[in-house]
């Protein structure tokens, strides 16, 4: 027995050895605004990452920058990170601008290609944006870098100057002034600087072994993709000026429901978007003005005064609606003048026409034949009957007329219910008046 477990002992001794887990990177492409569905869909996929136990996130930034809320629900995604998080400017070409610089001094690892830029926070100026409010920028966008740099062991040279400069820093220029801890132009030499390097989390420098870590793409889905197209304040604007105009297509040819039910789609999706973007209330107030303007239209005998002062109107509140941190996050001038002038000319065309249409009066029946000539199919004598306009009707002639003969012309000059009464009309006048119907 002794010597059965002896020689049995080297099967249970020897035992296979599991290999070791592939590392896993879960990567984002972050190439847009900061603006709130693009901070859902990061936020989301950094939650993602850390529910998979990603050894890593590898962010891939490219961005002009974008609205301070929605930088601050990004950062305070990474600040809640357990994954190690690396953002590298790896595009050729790109840079880095305004309150998309947090997302830079936030990272465990920052790494620039030697092509990509940083840039100031005011190298893309919005419209009508007031000194105390670019002063106010400024000051808080320095606070929340210096914050962030401090926090990762970065130096605070540079700071200002992104805040408040004019200088772009290429790769190398952040490198020296400490605003990036590396340079690296391929994938691969992010993860060499990982391992060789390592990075800084909560104080402590790590190194982390990617060199045969799995890399997936976080991509959105088609749904969020169309979400993220929408935030596009002229597309916006388009979408609701076309869909509106479907719907006046609708209302003037009812029974086809497909233009109403398009239309009612592209405006609720419109307004969709354009409630989750910065709107102004002097915007919204010109457009309403816009279209009470063009309802005086209607009823004005003044033509065309109250339409152009609505249109130009609406063309200014269109152009006012957003008020973005970015040109890209405002409407331009040339959407608002295209869509200002042809909705709020179709508006007022159609109110005018409406009034105008509501204003005559409705003739139906027999009183509509009034005035019209007939030929009469039997001798009137004093009743028979006439055609009219290709209807037979019951016609009596009035008391000047003793008869007349079928295949004469006669004239409808009053309606008695379903009696018509008309008066004989001379060869001569109808031939004139045949021939001026002719013309």
């Amino acid at each position: 027995m002794l010597l059965l477990i002896f020689l049995g002992a080297p099967s249970y001794a020897v035992q296979p050895t599991r290999p070791a887990p592939q590392p896993y990177v879960v990567a984002i492409e972050f190439h847009d605004t900061l603006q709130p569905a693009s901070a859902e869909v990061f936020s989301n996929s950094i939650k993602r990452a850390n529910r998979l136990h990603a050894a890593a996130i590898l962010v891939n930034l490219s961005s002009p920058g974008g609205i301070s809320a929605s930088a601050d629900r990004m950062v305070a995604a990474m600040r809640s990170s357990q994954t190690p998080i690396i953002v590298w400017l790896g595009s050729g070409d790109c840079r880095v601008s305004g309150e998309a610089l947090r997302l830079v001094a936030e990272a465990d690892l920052a790494l620039m290609d030697k092509s990509s830029y940083l840039t100031p926070l005011w190298t893309e100026t919005p419209r009508r944006q007031r000194p105390q409010d670019r002063a106010a920028g400024s000051k808080r966008l320095t606070v929340a870098l210096a914050d962030a740099q401090r926090r990762h062991g970065r130096r605070l040279d540079a700071v200002d100057e992104l805040s408040s400069g004019i200088h772009w820093f290429t790769a190398a220029d952040a490198l020296q002034m400490g605003l990036i801890d590396g340079v690296a132009e391929k994938q691969a030499d992010v993860f060499r600087f990982l391992r060789d390097t390592g990075y800084r989390k909560n104080g402590v420098v790590k190194t982390l072994d990617l060199t045969h870590a799995r890399v997936e793409v976080d991509r959105p889905s088609p749904q969020t993709d169309l979400l993220l197209a929408l935030m596009n304040p002229n597309l916006c604007v388009l979408l609701l000026t076309l869909g509106l105009l479907l719907i006046y297509l609708e209302i003037n040819t009812p029974g086809v429901v497909v233009p109403g039910a398009a239309g009612v789609l592209l405006v609720l999706l419109s307004v969709y978007s354009l409630t989750r973007l910065p709107l102004t209330g002097y915007g919204i107030s010109l457009c309403v003005v816009a279209i009470a303007l063009m309802a005086l239209e209607a009823s004005s005998t003044r033509h065309g005064w109250f339409a152009t002062a609505g249109v130009i109107c609406m063309v200014l509140g269109l152009g006012w609606l957003v008020n973005g941190p970015l040109p890209a996050l405002q409407v331009s001038w040339g959407t608002a003048i295209g869509a200002g002038v042809g909705f709020g000319g179709m508006t007022a065309t159609l109110m005018v026409m409406g009034l105008e249409a509501r204003r005559s009066k409705v003739r139906t029946g027999s009183d509509a034949m009034l005035g019209w000539l007939a030929i009469a199919q039997t001798p009137l004598a004093p009743e028979g009957h006439i055609l009219v306009r290709g209807e037979l009707w019951k016609a009596r002639l009035t008391s000047k007329d003793s008869a007349v003969a079928a295949g004469d012309h006669v004239k409808v000059l009053r309606a008695d219910g379903m009696l018509l009464e008309v008066t004989a009309v001379p060869l001569a006048s109808s031939l004139e008046q045949q021939g001026i119907g002719n013309a």
